[in-house]
């Protein structure tokens, strides 16, 4: 995959630019700190601060990368977004989308979204977030996806499928 370079404003960075490129087990760490700030806003909102993403665990995040591939959003010397995707079939699985709270709104989570798209060849990207979530469904419907189906997790949250056919 090629490293790919992006305009975008970073306030506070010396640069004007954000390198994604793919995840390697040393960006474990980096990227649960980013993670784990992105979302704890998510558990605010469904009252749970157990959610996946948040209780993850750096050997975990390192295993995943044995069964999917991840990418990151470099800005300067920072680690400020991340993503991962699973192929399956010709099926991509995109999930944990996160991005630092103090970079949110600037164009990074669309970014490492179409660069997830990329990832591989495939027909179609599937990707789920609570029902509560409204700036990430706001997000995936701007870049395309559409909802599928509302699935009871548990009493608090209810999952939002959606889908995007790729080209």
């Amino acid at each position: 995959m090629m490293q790919a370079k992006a305009h975008l404003e970073v306030p506070g960075m010396p640069l004007d630019a954000v390198l994604v490129r793919p995840m390697v087990a040393a960006d474990a760490g980096e990227v649960l700190t980013v993670q784990r700030a992105a979302f704890v806003v998510e558990a605010q909102l469904y009252g749970d601060p157990f959610l996946p993403p948040l209780v993850e665990t750096v050997a975990q995040v390192v295993a995943d990368l044995g069964r999917c591939r991840g990418l990151v959003a470099i800005a300067g010397d920072r680690l400020v977004g991340s993503v991962r995707v699973r192929v399956d079939g010709s099926t991509l699985h995109i999930g944990r989308l996160a991005v630092a709270p103090d970079q949110q709104g600037r164009g990074l989570g669309a970014l490492l979204l179409a660069r997830a798209e990329e990832v591989a060849p495939a027909t179609e990207a599937l990707l789920f977030t609570g029902h509560r979530s409204d700036s990430n469904l706001r997000l995936y419907e701007r870049a395309g996806y559409t909802e599928q189906r509302r699935v009871p997790f548990d009493d608090r949250v209810t999952l939002v499928h959606l889908r995007k056919p790729l080209g």
